[in-house]
């Protein structure tokens, strides 16, 4: 009968590293999609020395948003 000779292989850390990296990406992803979207914004009646003011979303349709571009940049080009 012939010798069957086994060779324990050092084990690579590889797998690991990526896991743990992975696992890493997904906690943050968690985090972000599950954020409170109102941090950090002023409250109404709140003192607003020293925070950051509350941004105002532009309510202007986004084929008008094109057109005003295109005016604006009209003149410009004529000069």
């Amino acid at each position: 009968m012939a010798e069957i000779q086994i060779e324990q292989q050092p084990r690579s850390l590889l797998p690991w590293l990526i896991g743990l990296a992975l696992l890493a990406l997904m906690v943050i992803g968690l985090t972000l999609v599950f954020a409170d979207t109102n941090a950090g914004t002023v409250e109404d009646g709140a003192p607003g020395i020293g925070r950051a003011q509350e941004k105002k979303k532009d309510e202007t349709p986004r084929r008008l948003q094109q057109w005003a571009l295109v005016e604006e940049a009209a003149p410009a080009r004529a000069a």
